[in-house]
Formats: C-alpha cells, structure tokens, sequence
C-alpha cells in the first residue's frame, strides 16, 4: 500500500488496459482519475495537479507527446512516465528530451510498473523536501536575492554562513549597489538575534547636529527641539541587529561616542548621566576606502578595527561578469511576475550589451535596466531596442527604431511611464502632467502594454515614497 494518497493520472486508448490497470492501482492505496484519448488527459491535467501521470503515446485526439508537452508547461511538479507498444529508440529520446522520467513498452507486468512507480513517487517526495528546505533557506538567508555563482561570490557565501551565528561585529564594503544591505539582511537571518529587529541607518542621510540623537537618543529638554524623551536606534534593535549604512560618511565626533557604544555594548543618550545596556548584533557598510580615510584623518583607525572583526567585500558587477545572465534571467522572472508580462529569453546581441556594458551602478543599475526592458518588449523576447544603457545612449529604444511610427510609439511609452513613476501610480495626476485626457490616458497605456496592475501602482507609490520620505532609517522585525 503506498504511504500516502497519491493522485495518478491514466491515460491509454486500450479499454481492457486502462480499466484493469486502474484498479491494480486503486487497490495499492493510489486515487486514479482514468481517461481514454490525449485531449481528456490535458483537460485533466489542466485542472487537477497529479504526482504522476502514465501517459501512452498512441492515443486519438492529440498522441502522448503532445500531452507529455502540455503537462510540462501547466504542471511541471508532475512526473510522467511514457508507455508504447510501437517504441523506437528515436521516441524514447524524444520523450525523455520533453521532460518524462521513465519510458515503458507493452505488455506491461503490473508488479514491475508498480515498483517503476514507487521510484518515481520517491524521487517526486525528495525533490519536494529539496525544494521546501531550499525555500526554508531562501527565507532566513535571502539567499535568492543574493545571485551569483563566481568563486568570488561563493566566498562571500561561505564568508556569510561561517560569521553569521557568531557575535561578531562585521564590516561589508563594496561600491554603492553591490547589494551590501542583502549581504545584512543575510548575516542578520543566520544569527541568534534573527527573531530580533533588523534597524538600518543610512549615516549620510542624517545632518551631523541630529546623528547622535538618531544613534543614542535623547530626553527632554537636551536641545531646543527635545519636547520629549527620545529612544535611539541602538536601544530600538536590541536584541536584534543594527546596520549602519555608509558609516565612512559618519563625522570624526559622533565616531567618538560610536567607538565607547562598541566597546562598552552601552549607549549614553544625549542630556542624560544615566548609560543604557544595548545587546545588539552590529553591522556596518561602506563605499568608501577606509584604509585611505584613515591616512587622511577622516576615520578613526581604533573604530576602524572595533568595526572589521569579519570583513566582507562585494565586487563589483564588471568583476564578475559571468553572474550577468543569471542576474538578468532573475531580474525577468521577478518583473514578468509583478507585471504580467511573458518575456521568456533575451536576445544573444541584447545579452552581449548586458555583459559588455561597465555598470558603475552595479546590480542596482542592471535591476533598473532589466526593468525598463521588461516594459518596453513588445513580445516574448527582450530585444537590444528594449535596453538603455547610460553611458551607451539613453534613449536605446527611440534610436534604434527603423521607422518614425515605432519611434513616436517608444517615446510615448518611456514619457508615460515616467511620469506614472513621478506621480506614484495616480492616472488623474498623470493624465493632468502629460497634457491629455484621462481616458486618453488609459487608451495610451492599453495600446503601448504599460503595466498599470494594482500591484504595479502599489510599487510605484512604493517608489515615490522611498524619493520622497526621509531615508535614513527602515525597521523590520523579524
């Protein structure tokens, strides 16, 4: 009896076959949906996920292949095992090629199917426990938001899991949009304050006067602008962890009282002769080249030690350009999901600019790229007309269009998408801004394929936020 219930889908045109078999099967504990013709079992398949599906090639309506496709396109968690009494070598390829697990010729002895079927079953529970502890893993590490598969980066991985658990304060550098708070986030998810607060501070977003207020907080009465006690960001993620972001930015005197939080794990709030007890986890992350700030008395070097217990460096994107494809190819798959778009590849000249081009932004700038792409492909494919590249001519898409009628068309659907991203997603302020109607509006962007789902407002108002609100500080509890 198998273990569990399993759902199989039989599909075989020989009546006598298909009845018997069925109730071999049923008798083993599995539930069976049967059915005699290819176009039932894609119907089938359409609206019921299946463990596994025996599928045998020579049937009316649509053949076996025709379904082994179907079923790997709407149910790829699905495994297939083929039957024929007309195999050749050719369509056992073939077959395999399109994705089946197992190919079995007539007469069929139900005792060998039966064990043929448990491997696949087992082999279907591995994967699902794979697949469960990888997304186990993916949640605690942000490891999918982390991509790359270059030695440099795999060091990075293992520099990561082997610091994460400890207590020790961490130093990530690496040029602006290498992706150092994913690196954070990550060596958060892997620690013992995991449970706690994850606080980020970016140090060049606060005026130097209000720093040490932001930091350590203050009470009442500090300063002319203290109507109340004020709780620092320190005190905020205890028992969590604290990312101070562009701490090179961070002034020689708030460094001072940063150095004494760091040592003595205590901060002094300003206007108060009381220290609070502060058990953190401390991460910090710079652009700059400390080594050179320090020659330059603009870092304090003692800081400088307290903060590089464990240093993690992210290179930059030309650095590791066979990370490129996997990069985009991730980038694709996040925005055809937030757009409902179906872009399916990139076009081997557009990837050749992808991979050729400097990237100073990094992976910051090849999101963004990708993004726009995403947009502006007007099929399955992401052609070069669809990139923009700064440094390579903005205007990409409008430059290379053959005729004038394409080039107009590409010039409206950048203007108005820009200016939905200006006025977060609002079509009546957009509408006002571009000169036009509202309905003229959203004729626009039904003829031009502009995302303008909820979800893509919502990320658009996501985005003017961001432009718009005070930066310095995102609190997450974990």
């Amino acid at each position: 009896m198998a273990e569990q219930t399993y759902d199989i889908l039989l599909a075989d045109d020989e009546a006598t076959f298909r009845e018997t078999f069925a109730k071999v099967l049923r008798e083993e504990g599995f539930s069976v949906t049967a059915v005699g013709n290819g176009r039932d079992a894609i119907d089938a398949l359409t609206k019921h996920s299946y463990a596994l599906a025996i599928l045998d090639i020579q049937m009316p309506g649509c053949d076996g292949i025709t379904v082994l496709r179907e079923a790997a396109a709407v149910r790829p968690e699905t495994r297939v095992i083929m039957v024929t009494a007309y195999g050749s070598v050719e369509m056992a390829v073939e077959a395999i090629k399109l994705g089946a697990c197992d190919y079995v010729m007539k007469p069929v002895r139900f005792d060998e199917m039966l064990t043929r079927i448990q491997q696949q079953l087992h082999y279907s529970g591995l994967e699902a426990e794979n697949q469960k502890l990888r997304e186990e893993l993916n949640g605690r590490f942000d490891i999918s938001r982390i991509i790359g598969e270059t030695l440099v980066m795999k060091q990075v991985f293992e520099t990561v899991r082997k610091v994460a658990p400890t207590r020790s304060n961490v130093l990530i550098t690496g040029e602006s949009g290498t992706g150092k708070e994913l690196v954070a986030h990550a060596v958060h998810s892997l620690s013992a304050t995991s449970t706690g607060r994850f606080v980020a501070v970016n140090c060049s977003a606060i005026p130097e006067t209000l720093l040490e207020s932001e930091l350590f907080g203050h009470k009442k009465g500090s300063f002319t602008s203290a109507f109340e006690d004020k709780q620092g960001l320190f005190e905020t993620a205890r028992g969590g962890t604290l990312f101070l972001d562009e701490i090179g930015h961070m002034p020689m005197g708030c460094q001072v009282k940063l150095l004494r939080a760091v040592e003595q794990r205590q901060v002094l709030p300003v206007g108060s002769t009381r220290p609070i007890d502060v058990d953190l986890r401390l991460i910090a992350a710079t652009n700059r080249d400390l080594a050179k700030e320090i020659k330059e008395n603009r870092f304090r070097q003692d800081l400088y030690y307290r903060l590089n217990v464990v240093g993690v460096h992210l290179p930059p994107l030309r650095e590791r350009r066979e990370d490129i494809p996997l990069l985009v190819e991730h980038f694709v798959r996040k925005y055809n999901a937030e757009m409902g778009k179906q872009c399916v590849r990139v076009s081997a000249e557009a990837m050749k600019r992808l991979v050729a081009h400097e990237w100073k932004g990094n992976v910051r700038e090849l999101q963004n790229v990708i993004e726009r792409a995403v947009i502006f492909a007007e099929g399955d494919t992401i052609e070069v007309t669809d990139i923009a590249l700064v440094g390579a001519g903005t205007a990409v898409a409008v430059e290379n269009c053959e005729d004038l009628q394409s080039a107009v068309r590409a010039y409206e659907k950048e203007q108005i998408y820009r200016a939905l991203n200006k006025y977060s997603g609002d079509k009546a302020e957009t509408a006002k801004a571009l000169g036009i109607g509202l309905s003229s509006l959203y004729r626009k962007i039904d003829e031009l394929a502009i995302p303008n789902g909820k979800r893509h407002a919502r990320k658009l108002q996501d985005v003017g936020k961001v432009a718009s609100a005070p930066p310095q500080v995102v609190e997450r509890s974990r």
